[in-house]
């Protein structure tokens, strides 16, 4: 910018100024009041309450009645906290009742069809919990020797048992 717009853009600036000074003290004497407006009476204000279906309530009455909106909320809550624990325990109950009957029914009879390879048949143990990772129990078999001596046939397991004894088990 040079020097003449500065100038210019000043200039343009107290003049604006001037104008809206102007304005705001040469009309109603800065006054926000219109003049057509009505005192405001009590009698207004509870006509209009009356006609728009509305009541006026005391300061002290609207505090209580917010007071006790905010207890019964909280008392709901906890009603909700309560109603949602007692689901969640009876969930657990049902829960344990799953595992419990899993740990009865220990024994798991498995199927080894003509082709399946270790890893299909590992997988397998590991979803039905015989073996706790599949992983684990591929690389034991491949260590151990077991890889190819696996036969196919239906086997009957016990859930937990060893590594050994389960490909001893599968190999036979």
């Amino acid at each position: 910018m040079n020097r003449q717009s500065v100038q210019a853009f000043a200039g343009g600036m107290i003049l604006a100024t001037g104008v809206l000074a102007g304005a705001f003290y040469l009309t109603d004497n800065g006054s926000a009041e219109s003049k057509d407006a009505e005192k405001i009476s009590e009698a207004n204000v509870k006509t209009y309450l009356k006609n728009n279906e509305q009541i006026a309530v005391e300061k002290n009455d609207y505090q209580e009645l917010l007071q006790y909106k905010e207890t019964a909320l909280k008392q709901g809550k906890v009603a909700q906290k309560d109603n949602n624990k007692a689901e969640d325990k009876n969930k657990d109950k049902d829960k344990n009742k799953d595992k419990d009957k899993k740990k009865k029914d220990t024994k798991y009879k498995l199927e080894i069809k003509s082709g399946m390879s270790l890893s299909e048949v590992s997988d397998t143990l590991a979803k039905e919990k015989v073996v706790s990772s599949a992983d684990k129990f591929e690389k034991y078999a491949k260590k151990s020797g077991y890889e190819s001596k696996l036969r196919a046939g239906k086997y009957e397991l016990k859930r937990g048992e060893s590594f050994k004894k389960i490909v001893e088990t599968l190999s036979k």
